[in-house]
């Protein structure tokens, strides 16, 4: 029986040169439509955040103002409405 366990060739095994630039190559994956739809409403979520920060500071630091009573007037009518003018209760 032949001996297989090693082989003898004289066949140099050569390896090409690795190319001389250095560039490195990165991959970034295509975002799909689920992730485009989170980042835009994380976005939104974010920008009414910073709206809704800002007026409450406005409306912590502005002096808050009471309006005064107006003067109500019952001429001429009956019933819980007659301050009312006709057009607001559905008359002619």
């Amino acid at each position: 029986m032949p001996d297989n366990t090693s082989l003898k060739s004289s066949a140099i095994h050569q390896v090409e040169d690795a190319p001389t630039n250095n560039t490195m190559t990165l991959r970034v994956p295509k975002p799909n439509m689920q992730v485009a739809v989170l980042g835009l409403v994380a976005f939104i979520t974010l920008f009414q955040t910073v709206q809704l920060v800002r007026i409450g500071a406005k409306a912590g630091s502005a002096p808050v103002k009471a309006a005064p009573a107006a003067a109500t007037t019952n001429t001429g009518g009956s019933g819980s409405n007659a301050d009312v003018p006709q057009s607001m209760v559905g008359g002619c």
